[in-house]
């Protein structure tokens, strides 16, 4: 993503405007030198002193940035959207919350391949049958969070580009943003592109899923687990399995009723 300004002040007698504007000038303009120098934790704690304007409430916003806290610095933005006065102010928050909502779901996009990763090498094997429970409730635990991360992902790429859109509406000379937008547009097509093979194959899959007989099993294994009856529901799929091969589908269910079923013995 590209650009990001930060509002510098020139040198102004704090005496005039009332107490607020005089907190304003002052941290505006002693927040400055450490910005500049790269201390950016100074810099924001001299800058939360005075959000109430909106330029200090944008330059608290980047200094989060520069502290790898988008989340953080989206909200310091939308309070300087929320307080300003003007469009050009205002396009510049938009920006950047463009810039942190786009940081976001790089991160989320990151995250969800090392997750992915992890999953395709984790096995569920061995005599150790804790070892295996431990397995199981942390791949499951995994896929949820991937679940979440992808709701993340696309959320935030919705935001970033409505965020340069709202930018354009007010400076619609913005090449930057227009660049940026084009970006994040892309990546939301392909996500979508994705989403179509996903549901494609996915009905493939249901298509060559379960017989009218394997799903009557199905029921009842789930009635005897909610009964608790775990060797029973596990012995019923795994004789259906002799003879009905659709039940193959339903191969990890077994693996983890063989699991519980082990674990509950072992006790």
């Amino acid at each position: 993503m590209k650009r990001m300004a930060h509002i510098a002040v020139l040198l102004l007698a704090t005496a005039c405007g009332d107490a607020a504007q005089r907190a304003a000038e002052d941290a505006l303009h002693e927040g400055a030198p450490p910005y500049r120098e790269g201390r950016y934790e100074d810099a924001a704690a001299i800058y939360g002193a005075a959000t109430h304007d909106p330029r200090v409430a944008y330059n608290l916003g980047n200094t989060f940035i520069k502290q790898h806290l988008p989340d953080t610095a989206l909200r310091a933005y939308a309070q300087a959207i929320e307080r300003g006065t003007n469009d050009a102010d205002d396009a510049m928050s938009w920006y950047n919350m463009g810039n942190g909502w786009a940081t976001l779901a790089h991160d989320a996009d990151s995250m969800v391949d090392r997750g992915e990763e992890l999953l395709k090498g984790m096995r569920i094997e061995g005599d150790d049958i804790a070892m295996k429970l431990r397995s199981i409730v942390a791949r499951d635990s995994i896929q949820q969070d991937l679940q979440r991360l992808e709701h993340l992902l696309d959320s935030a790429l919705a935001q970033s580009a409505d965020a340069y859109k709202n930018t354009l509406r007010r400076t619609p000379a913005d090449e930057d943003a227009r660049y940026n937008l084009a970006l994040v547009q892309k990546h939301i097509a392909m996500r979508v592109k994705e989403a179509a093979e996903k549901a494609k194959n996915q009905q493939k899959d249901k298509d060559q899923e379960l017989s009218e007989r394997a799903l009557k099993l199905m029921q009842q294994a789930d009635e005897l687990v909610d009964q608790y009856k775990f060797t029973e529901a596990l012995k019923l799929l795994q004789d259906g399995l002799k003879t009905d091969p659709s039940l193959k589908q339903k191969q990890e269910y077994m693996n983890k009723l063989d699991v519980v079923t082990k674990a509950a013995q072992a006790k």
